[in-house]
């Protein structure tokens, strides 16, 4: 049997440049089979992020996307793609990966479930090709934020937009169990992994709220649209496309809803909340974890 060649894309940059490309490669075509995110240099601020891919990625593309969409140039990075031993890197990346305590939640993948056997909201999230394993700023702050807006929300009607594991919509089932729950996401590899994850965390007798799962182009499906507005929507995407999408996204979130965003680095986090404010919402805080940062926004009735 002939073994498939496999392709390995390494980025090297300062941590704020390198976590937004880290992000972005799990978002854009073609999805890696892995990603792997690590501290290269301490003293320097050097990181890496490797991607590997089952077909040699289109390096010209991928340079073009981190420009359109982060904005950053070719001088801010090094980029080069190699080709690697034909390895399972999904089961090589999943070992390297901890739980992760955030708020209520314990985040683990299968390797480490002995390690969850007496949490009360333990999420099984195994590496995959699906952005979400709160091993990233973002996710840990969104699931912080839902655990914190647990305390004090009931919503009837919640939506994840951008969902990718389903790692948000799980967390919010569990928490919010009478309610209804959409996850949406644009990629139809995405969706699927999380259905499957969504089984995953769903035991014999659950009392979990449901989770519904589309596959869409932001809000421009039709179920989407037929169950808005929504008490909790979820957008941890990226910062130039939730400033695009804001009046849509202000129109989603019912009066006296909660709208919480991230995908959003430091340095940009300003520009998003400046959207948001032109649309009527108000900014309740935000949150910075590892140069990403989680905003929580409350539409008044």
């Amino acid at each position: 049997m002939t073994e498939t060649q496999l392709y390995q894309l390494t980025i090297r940059a300062e941590k704020s440049i390198n976590d937004g490309i880290a992000d972005l490669l799990e978002n854009i075509y073609p999805e890696p089979t892995a990603v792997s995110h690590f501290e290269e240099n301490k003293n320097e601020d050097r990181w890496t992020t490797s991607a590997h891919y089952e077909s040699e990625p289109d390096k010209a593309n991928i340079v073009e996307q981190i420009s359109n969409i982060l904005g950053f140039s070719p001088e801010n990075y090094e980029l080069e793609i190699s080709k690697v031993e034909n390895i399972d890197w999904v089961s090589h990346v999943q070992k390297g990966l901890k739980p992760v305590r955030a708020g209520r939640f314990l985040i683990h993948g299968s390797h480490d479930s002995d390690k969850a056997k007496n949490e009360p909201y333990p999420i099984l999230i195994d590496a995959a090709q699906a952005f979400g394993t709160a091993h990233h700023g973002t996710t840990e702050g969104c699931l912080k934020a839902i655990s914190e807006l647990s305390e004090t929300l009931n919503p009837k009607n919640i939506l994840d937009l951008g969902a990718g594991s389903g790692i948000l919509a799980i967390a919010s089932s569990k928490v919010f169990k009478q309610a209804n729950i959409i996850a949406c996401d644009i990629d139809p590899i995405s969706v699927e992994v999380a259905k499957t994850n969504d089984e995953l965390n769903r035991p014999e007798k659950s009392d979990q709220a449901s989770i519904t799962h589309i596959c869409s182009d932001g809000l421009n499906d039709q179920k989407i649209q037929a169950c808005a507005p929504f008490d909790l929507l979820i957008a941890n995407i990226l910062a130039k496309p939730l400033i695009a999408m804001a009046p849509k996204v202000a129109e989603a979130v019912a009066p006296n809803g909660t709208l919480l965003l991230s995908g959003i680095l430091d340095v940009q986090s300003a520009d998003v909340i400046k959207a948001y404010e032109a649309e009527g919402l108000t900014h309740l805080k935000t949150d910075l974890i590892d140069e990403w940062t989680t905003s929580l926004f409350h539409k008044n009735g």
